[in-house]
């Protein structure tokens, strides 16, 4: 096709000489019918000529413009073949208006007949770059056409012949040949247009118009002969065809932009067989009666045994089809519903609750940290898991609900006939199913769910409504880690705040929009303040600057922790740097997310980061949480012997409030440093269990070689208990608030009795 764009000045000269032929045609139209003996002077150069000049524009559109070449090429050329086979019969024979010439065979004929392939293959070119690909059936069309127009042509030999025994067999063959070809150009406009349909372009258009313009010069010349005897120039013919050699004209240099490519299949391609099909019955019902050449039954026969093959292979088509729709509506891994399948499903559903008044459920089902699970321990158990998961959904459904795989982690179930209580029945039998761990090769993996339910037709007014309302409720549920969240229109927006929140989150990290607070943790002893934790801030464009209780827990679900965790392991080594070169011997604790733990790339990186800042491996601690390790301990325990055996410091946060914490000092995990969480810290003065907590907690961690860091000391009286108990450090609100590190510089000094903890001693 010519692509869209500014016409060039050659374009327009094109449109000029296009003009100028409508010109000619009109005056071919007119001198037909007319009368007039000037105009047919003047008509019949144009007459002899007007092919010829529309095959020039046919070649020039393929030698002149990139793009389908061949195609114009070709039809260019059966045009000129046709074009110059009229000028010579013209000339040979001296035609002159009124004069009569019979049909009989003659050189010319080669040349009109040779337009006919030429149409067929040009079609087929440009047909070519609109079709996806050709179907096996092709092959089946292809032999039933031979079949077929060999069987129609001896059948149709035998009637000429018997209707007038007096013709040469040239005669016969022109007689049989022309309308053969013309039936079968017919045939493949009608099909290209059954493929491409009414929206095909004004090129097709114009090119399946123009052939059918022939197509009909070609019948009226012939019906025009049968009744006088001859072929007499002028009339209706001279208009079809120069109406024809105009469209392709304009065909070969119409613009258009390309257009999205089709498949060749349904009923449109079964035009031409099913016409020869039922042509070649008809033969063998004529033959029962009428005596007909053996040659012509066995083809005819043969044309419907074909016939009767493509029909059963239509069959498996159609049969294929039905499995493959299938399988577009169903997810090969739990082999549920997919989100195709759903949505027909629920309209379907809604259809029917319009009509029966009954209400509906959807249950939107989202499994917590499954990304976790997925990148720790790979897709391959991620994808075991899913199938699990949804076999045990499928347990706790009723006969006749519906369940689906959305996508990833994501299940929805659809609930006929229900209503919020019956939602609240099902949500809950659903995540008892899902209670027990499940049990993947050799790992246990402890799954729970978020579900978010909308009900139709009270809160939400049809089916894209109703996803997107309990898809609301889901991530309320996820959210409040409440479970099971009924759709509130209170909150229909947090979701579009969050994602929001989230994308800006993205494009802050990435612009360095994240800084780094830093809170001094004190020598008890001492009163020296040598060591800092580097907290994430996040300077947001509008919203000022966030704590990680804003955008920690986003991050965690677009699976940004580790992009967040080198922002602010890049801002403390920076620091620590700046702090080094002016004498401050400090160490800064980073912490660090399950992904990192869980990623066997993550010591070199830190690594790398501490070579690129010059400092050495012991001015950094990692701080991660007993939860981060529970997910794969080996992996976890191996990343962890690297970074420690790299000379980085290894801190356990928030001691006390996790899982068989004991586990994890017995030698698995070489951790340096506890920090005992601020729970217990906060009931020192007041509480004796606390008391005696923290007291046996530091003697056990002193007799494992481990120092202790108390977190939330807010109070000079909690921090002299902690002194009384041995205690390592102390960090919190007492020794001061996490702030930019020009505000905590003052604080750090080499010299005993000086720090924010001497007030105290």
């Amino acid at each position: 096709m010519i692509p869209v764009g500014p016409p060039s000045r050659r374009y327009r000269l094109i449109r000029v000489a296009q003009l100028l032929m409508v010109l000619a045609v009109g005056l071919l139209a007119v001198a037909s019918f007319a009368g007039s003996s000037t105009l047919t002077a003047v008509a019949w150069p144009l007459r002899d000529t007007f092919t010829l000049a529309a095959a020039g524009f046919c070649v020039a559109r393929a030698v002149l413009v990139r793009g389908d070449r061949l195609p114009w090429a070709v039809l260019g050329g059966g045009l000129a073949c046709y074009g110059a086979a009229t000028l010579a019969y013209s000339l040979t024979e001296h035609l002159r208006a009124g004069q009569q010439v019979a049909m009989s065979p003659s050189v010319a004929d080669v040349g009109w007949l040779a337009f006919y392939p030429a149409c067929y293959a040009s079609v087929l070119l440009l047909l070519r770059h609109r079709v996806l690909r050709l179907p096996l059936s092709v092959l089946f069309d292809s032999a039933i056409g031979l079949l077929g127009f060999a069987a129609l042509a001896g059948a149709l030999k035998e009637a000429v012949e018997h209707h007038d025994p007096a013709l040469s067999p040239g005669q016969v063959v022109l007689a049989l040949v022309y309308p053969l070809a013309d039936l079968l150009l017919v045939l493949m406009v009608v099909s290209v247009f059954g493929v491409l349909g009414r929206r095909a372009g004004r090129v097709w258009w114009l090119l399946g118009c123009g052939l059918l313009c022939f197509v009909a010069a070609d019948a009226t010349m012939a019906s025009s002969a049968t009744g006088s005897g001859g072929f007499s120039p002028g009339g209706p013919p001279d208009t079809f065809w120069a109406l024809s050699a105009l469209m392709l004209t304009f065909a070969a240099w119409q613009r258009q932009p390309r257009a999205p490519r089709v498949r060749a299949n349904g009923w449109p391609v079964m035009i031409v067989p099913s016409v020869l099909t039922l042509t070649a019955i008809g033969i063998l019902v004529a033959g029962a009666t009428e005596r007909l050449p053996l040659y012509t039954v066995v083809l005819a026969a043969a044309t419907l045994v074909t016939g009767l093959g493509r029909a059963g292979f239509s069959i498996l088509e159609v049969q294929r089809l039905a499995e493959s729709k299938e399988q577009a509506h169903t997810d090969h891994l739990t082999h549920q519903l997919n989100r195709r399948g759903l949505d027909e499903r629920l309209r379907a559903a809604i259809a029917a609750a319009d009509t029966t008044g009954h209400p509906l459920a959807l249950l939107l089902l989202d499994l917590d940290r499954f990304k976790l699970v997925n990148d720790s321990l790979g897709h391959r158990v991620g994808d075991q898991l899913l199938a699990e998961v949804s076999a045990r959904i499928a347990t706790a459904l009723r006969p006749g609900d519906t369940l689906a795989r959305l996508g990833g982690d994501e299940f929805a179930v659809l609930l006929e006939r229900t209503d919020c209580v019956g939602a609240q029945l099902v949500a809950d039998r659903v995540r008892a199913a899902l209670a027990d761990v499940f049990q993947v090769d050799v790992l246990t993996v402890a799954v729970t769910a978020s579900i978010g339910t909308a009900i139709y037709p009270e809160q939400a007014a049809n089916a894209d409504e109703l996803l997107a309302r309990a898809d609301i409720a889901m991530y309320t549920a996820k959210r409040h880690h409440t479970g099971v969240e009924h759709f509130d229109p209170r909150e229909a927006l947090d979701p579009l705040l969050e994602f929001t929140m989230t994308e800006s989150l993205r494009v802050g990290i990435g612009e360095h929009q994240i800084e780094a607070h830093y809170q001094p943790k004190v020598e008890i002893a001492t009163g020296r303040v040598r060591s800092v934790e580097a907290l994430a801030r996040w300077r947001h464009p509008e919203r000022g600057l966030l704590t990680p209780a804003s955008f920690v827990p986003l991050a965690e679900h677009a699976g940004l922790m580790s992009s967040l965790t080198t922002a602010v392991l890049e801002r403390a080594c920076t620091q620590l740097a700046c702090w080094r070169e002016v004498g401050l011997d400090v160490t800064a604790a980073v912490n660090i997310s399950a992904t990192d733990l869980l990623d066997a790339t993550f010591p070199r990186h830190v690594e790398g980061v501490l070579a690129r800042h010059g400092l050495a491996a012991d001015a950094l601690e990692l701080e991660l949480t007993e939860t981060t390790l529970m997910l794969d301990r080996s992996r976890a325990a191996a990343v962890l012997r690297q970074l420690h055996d790299q000379g980085v410091g290894i801190a356990l946060d928030d001691y006390g409030t996790g899982y068989s914490t004991l586990g994890y000092l017995g030698g698995d995990f070489p951790v340096d440093v506890l920090k005992l969480d601020r729970s217990f810290v906060s009931r020192l003065e007041c509480d004796d269990v606390a008391r005696k907590i923290v007291s046996s907690t530091i003697d056990l961690a002193h007799q494992l070689g481990l120092r202790v860091v108390a977190e939330g000391v807010e109070t000079g009286r909690a921090l002299d208990l902690l002194r009384e108990f041995g205690c390592d450090l102390a960090q919190g609100f007492l020794i001061g608030e996490p702030s930019p590190a020009v505000d905590i510089t003052p604080l750090l000094s080499d010299v005993p009795g000086r720090g924010p903890a001497a007030a105290h001693r």
